[in-house]
């Protein structure tokens, strides 16, 4: 029978074949079936991508029926982006944005945890719950969706964060850790850079006070700190505080800190090899935190002087670097 039917019949069933194909897969995206990988996320063009906006979950109303956990608002300017909540505004962490965005796009889910919205609340997916993130190209939104629970399988050695999209009520299980990453902490989000470049590359520090106290300390031609009359440190001890000095990236902020009236009262100007000069000032602040301090580099914050020690960390008398640190001998 089969040898009767011509290529020309055989090619007739083959379109046939495509053609029912087609239809069943029309209507069952119409019905809602298409998988979350292709019509349910779009692809995302990053390169597009200049605005988020987090909702942090477990919004408490306040007395005058507020929120206090408003949005943060991100904005891209160029390559840098900005963060802003309520009347707080700061330069964004670029590779924590980044990081949040690489995860969105790459999102591909491992199975359907639930298509009924009475398991929500269980996967932490519902409005007062779940982290909404919401990228936007202008005006436009490219993605909203609920980043709810995170679990982790040890038998399996494997991170699942549960999400659902805004307007569906469908809950997926997906592979990673982007439910711990999206994080509710709006200073987490914020650029606590202060200090530049590699401590090994700083050459020169000029530290100003008051009362013509301050100092010139920088590395001569055999690569050793010496101070501007010429006399030498302890070289051990120099080094670490360098060292010190240049990991002073994780202050506490001073939110809407005004210069206005005030003299920075302490400044530290940092040169060195790969960048260009940065200074840092201390300007005098509240009996709480002392100084405020901010960095050329990061010129929208400042930083508690008090909270952590930063202060007393950054701006050194010279004695600091000349005394030998007392090392404990080890009993034996």
């Amino acid at each position: 029978m089969i040898r009767k039917l011509g290529n020309r019949n055989l090619l007739l069933i083959l379109l046939a074949l495509l053609v029912v194909f087609g239809i069943f897969r029309y209507i069952s995206n119409k019905k809602g079936e298409n998988t979350f990988q292709t019509a349910i996320i779009p692809k995302l063009d990053t390169n597009k991508i200049d605005g988020m906006m987090i909702f942090p979950g477990r919004m408490q109303v306040g007395i005058r029926g507020n929120l206090y956990n408003q949005p943060f608002i991100f904005s891209r300017k160029g390559d840098k982006w900005y963060i802003s909540q309520n009347d707080v505004h700061s330069s964004a962490e670029l590779r924590s944005v980044a990081y949040v965005i690489s995860q969105l796009e790459k999102i591909s889910p491992d199975r359907l945890g639930s298509n009924n919205p009475k398991d929500w609340k269980e996967y932490c997916v519902n409005d007062s719950l779940g982290t909404r993130v919401v990228l936007l190209y202008g005006k436009d939104t490219a993605l909203d969706v609920m980043v709810g629970r995170f679990s982790y399988v040890a038998s399996q050695k494997q991170a699942i964060s549960y999400m659902r999209l805004r307007g569906q009520k469908e809950v997926y299980a997906v592979d990673g850790f982007l439910s711990l990453n999206i994080t509710e902490d709006f200073d987490a989000w914020r650029n606590k850079k202060v200090m530049p470049g590699d401590y090994p590359t700083w050459t020169k520090l000029t530290f100003t006070y008051p009362a013509d106290s301050g100092f010139i300390i920088s590395k001569d031609s055999n690569e050793q700190w010496v101070f501007a009359d010429g006399t030498k440190p302890d070289s051990a001890t120099a080094a670490n505080i360098i060292k010190d000095i240049n990991n002073q990236n994780y202050g506490t902020f001073v939110n809407n800190f005004d210069v206005n009236g005030k003299q920075a009262l302490f400044t530290m100007k940092v040169e060195g090899s790969d960048f260009t000069p940065v200074l840092v000032k201390a300007y005098p602040a509240d009996s709480i935190n002392k100084y405020a301090i901010t960095s050329s580099l990061n010129p929208e914050s400042f930083f508690s002087g008090n909270k952590g020690g930063m202060f007393s960390k950054v701006f050194l008398g010279k004695r600091a670097f000349i005394k030998k640190e007392n090392k404990k001998k080890g009993k034996k």
